[in-house]
């Protein structure tokens, strides 16, 4: 199945016709009303007459989101940014920037030569003050571009007509599979993109509505004690701490990273009482304090002097963080019962190991669920990631819901309630949105939350923005 082209729509030659000069006149305006800087324009080579999908605009923005954080990194003055990722004859972007034109054509070509999608970029940088137009890639030594199927000199291919259409679209699906189906490809970000993500996961979420029995800008859910407000006080207030986790993860020995929660969890603590603090001592994020804490560890182990990484590299890290987590915290724990936690209340009662469980796994509905959900699903994305919300509280034991329900039962109810949502066809769907509000009542007078999976989502919010799924 060539998931790159599902849902697009045929373009006819009159439109790429009438879009190649839309092109060049904003490409002038742009040179016109710059002249001292440089225009980079970005738009993808698609074979075929599909040029626009929701997975073709998630490989445009992986690749932009990296662009962006070029400019960023190189400290140039970035006068002006235009995307416009809808257009039928496909997504295209203009970053107007200061620099040198020669510099930052060697820059985009790399780009398109290192990134693993950038095979399917076509940058032009121009500049109206200088010269250079006509750089070639030989010109700023690099290689000629290389053809998807063959890998020999794409130009040569093209003009001898060797490979099929079939066989060019197959090859450009099979990067999008590489990059995000087979194992979801993280570029090695900084400290301050990384942190920026990770607090806005946290404000999305809360943003996000209507949730079922959760705080949002509409409802309050069953938390009777909590704001939106709440939870954006809280998010800020975290920010120090994701930028410790963070640190600690890019300066750990690899081989000790098991010996990395016990530094981590001080952290943690000095987090917990931030949030405390802020919110008065409401327990807004601490759940997620536990799982993204470890996860922004595991990723900066998993990105130590390199310039990318995958999802499995650093699950495979959350496991190694979270090894000894199940025998220290639940098994060999001695407690006295009135301080008793819900999780220890859990174990001791039912034998489930909630939240210390999923990351001792590998956090396995992050890739299993979240993240395969929130790329598939069809739709805006305040709709692709209710759905996600939705298919993460029938895939997880949430220890939140159990705790409200006094019961593991509710797991199962849960999972009837997640099925007649899809049933109707998702949150994109009228009947899917009037049933999350019914569900919302229903779960306000049952006093029932689903905190566990708006931990998950909140992780998932995170890497899909690493990955460029979300950006």
């Amino acid at each position: 199945m060539l998931e790159l082209f599902a849902d697009g729509q045929a373009v006819t030659l009159d439109q790429v016709l009438t879009n190649r000069e839309w092109r060049s006149a904003v490409q002038q305006q742009l040179e016109a009303d710059f002249p001292d800087q440089v225009v980079v324009a970005v738009k993808l080579n698609i074979a075929g007459p599909i040029k626009n999908s929701l997975k073709i605009r998630q490989v445009f923005m992986a690749g932009w989101q990296v662009i962006k954080q070029a400019a960023v990194s190189d400290s140039a003055a970035i006068k002006k940014v235009h995307v416009d990722e809808q257009r039928i004859t496909g997504p295209e972007a203009f970053l107007v920037l200061d620099g040198q034109l020669k510099k930052w054509k060697q820059e985009l070509l790399r780009f398109e030569e290192d990134f693993a999608l950038g095979r399917l970029f076509d940058c032009d940088v121009m500049a109206d003050s200088e010269e250079g137009y006509q750089l070639s890639r030989r010109d700023l030594g690099l290689p000629p571009r290389r053809c998807l199927v063959c890998d020999e000199d794409a130009k040569v291919c093209a003009k001898d007509g060797r490979h099929s259409l079939s066989a060019v679209q197959a090859a450009s699906n099979q990067l999008y599979r590489d990059y995000f189906v087979t194992d979801l490809t993280l570029p090695a970000w900084s400290r301050d993109f990384v942190v920026d993500a990770a607090v806005a996961a946290c404000l999305q979420e809360v943003a996000l509505a209507p949730k079922p029995g959760l705080v949002d800008p509409i409802s309050a859910g069953a938390h009777h004690d909590m704001t939106v407000m709440t939870f954006v006080d809280s998010a800020v207030a975290l920010r120090p701490y994701f930028e410790k986790a963070f640190e600690l993860g890019q300066d750990f020995s690899q081989a000790e990273a098991t010996n990395l929660l016990a530094a981590l969890r001080p952290e943690g603590i000095k987090a917990e009482q931030a949030m405390y603090l802020v919110t008065d001592g409401v327990n807004t994020h601490k759940g997620a304090i536990f799982t993204l804490g470890i996860l922004i560890a595991a990723y900066g182990l998993a990105t130590q002097d390199k310039e990318s990484t995958t999802l499995q590299e650093v699950l495979n890290f959350v496991q190694k963080i979270s090894a000894n987590v199940l025998t220290d915290d639940l098994v060999n724990s001695a407690h006295d019962r009135q301080e008793e936690t819900a999780g220890h209340y859990q174990y001791r009662a039912y034998q489930l190991t909630g939240v210390r469980g999923e990351v001792a796994a590998g956090l396995p509905a992050l890739a299993q669920v979240g993240l395969p959900t929130f790329r598939d699903r069809p739709g805006s994305v305040t709709n692709r990631l209710l759905d996600t919300l939705m298919a993460l509280a029938g895939a997880i034991q949430d220890s939140t819901l159990i705790k409200r329900a006094k019961t593991p039962a509710i797991v199962q109810q849960m999972q009837d309630w997640m099925d007649e949502f899809f049933d109707l066809g998702g949150a994109e769907t009228a009947a899917g949105h009037k049933y999350l509000t019914a569900l919302n009542q229903t779960m306000i007078e049952q006093n029932l939350s689903i905190g566990g999976a708006a931990d998950y989502l909140i992780l998932t919010i995170f890497i899909s923005r690493l990955s460029g799924l979300l950006s």
